[in-house]
């Protein structure tokens, strides 16, 4: 069974769109469908991908003004933000990421230490429940 890899995530794009501010449709093209290399989507998963994050609210699409004021020359694409109540969930995000990262790429003995000192704030958090009751 063939099963296809998917190098990005609908949280990819919008921690991009959190970095770069406002967002056209061309860069976010550049960056995950045209980036001539083989960690790309197609053009439809961008496209789901980016209604999904605006529906839950993660990412804005919204027109920029002065591209209306130009739009009698040319179309007025929508651009993409981070709306600002919604940049602590991208942080999140970033930091469960950056978790990610480093455990796929981390030897043997890091995950061992990592584990360690999950087990001990797990301890710690189960001796404050029991001192709380």
């Amino acid at each position: 069974m063939n099963k296809r890899l998917i190098h990005f995530s609908k949280y990819d794009i919008a921690l991009f769109i959190d970095e770069h501010g406002k967002t056209r449709w061309t860069q976010l093209l550049k960056r995950f469908v045209e980036n001539n290399s083989e960690k790309h989507i197609s053009r439809q998963r961008l496209s789901d991908y980016l209604k999904d994050l605006v529906d839950e609210g993660l990412v804005k699409k919204t027109v920029d003004v002065p591209a209306i004021m130009f739009r009698m020359y040319w179309r007025a694409y929508p651009i993409y933000i981070v709306p600002n109540n919604r940049r602590k969930k991208i942080q999140e995000i970033r930091n469960k990421k950056k978790i990610y990262e480093f455990l796929d790429l981390a030897d043997p003995k890091k995950i061992a230490r990592l584990q360690e000192e999950i087990e001990k704030i797990e301890k710690i958090n189960h001796e404050n429940k029991d001192s709380e009751k």
